[in-house]
């Protein structure tokens, strides 16, 4: 008899458990590791500023800041230009929040905020021209970048992917990906 409910017991509690992950929606977790190779697949980029100098940037440096649900991206950026005796070199970071984009199932930068801009041994009368449209320029650079296509595995358990909008949180581990069911399928 004591064996019986024991058994009875654990078919239950096992029982229990499978409904509740077919219950709850599909997740993981994206380290910063596989965001930086994703990212830095987009780059290098240029971009032309007045059409006297040219802005280059190469791939970012990125950082989970999971108090703001934020990534901020540090990056090498080189200008060149007519105006400038030699290439001068200096970093820009930025950070950017994610939207997702139902259309192929990304999720991509934006709200990108240039945080700093330093560029070693520009002349000061060029600093205040660089502060003035570099910051729009690199935030270019990376609207829009995307960040992660989401898996097709999880895309194929879901049968109305692209109806489902994916909720994401940066974490100190990395990016927590859920899929949200539609609000018909409780």
């Amino acid at each position: 008899m004591r064996r019986r409910l024991l058994l009875a017991s654990s078919l239950i509690a096992a029982s229990m458990l499978a409904a509740c992950s077919l219950l709850s929606p599909p997740s993981y977790t994206l380290s910063a590791a596989d965001m930086q190779a994703i990212v830095a697949k987009s780059f290098p980029r240029s971009y032309p500023l007045l059409g006297l100098l040219q802005l280059d940037v190469q791939a970012p440096s990125l950082q989970l800041l999971p108090e703001s649900n934020r990534i901020q991206a540090t990056m090498r950026a080189d200008m060149s230009g007519k105006v400038l005796p030699h290439r001068l070199d200096g970093t820009m970071v930025l950070d950017f929040a994610l939207r997702y984009s139902p259309a192929d199932h990304s999720l991509r930068a934006t709200q990108v905020q240039v945080k700093s801009l330093q560029m070693n041994g520009l002349p000061e009368a060029m600093e205040v021209m660089l502060h003035a449209y570099a910051p729009r320029a690199a935030e270019h650079a990376m609207e829009d970048v995307v960040v992660h296509t989401l898996r097709q595995e999880d895309l194929d358990r879901l049968d109305k992917a692209a109806e489902l909008p994916a909720t994401f949180k940066v974490t100190a581990e990395g990016l927590r990906i859920e899929f949200v069911k539609p609000k018909d399928e409780k």
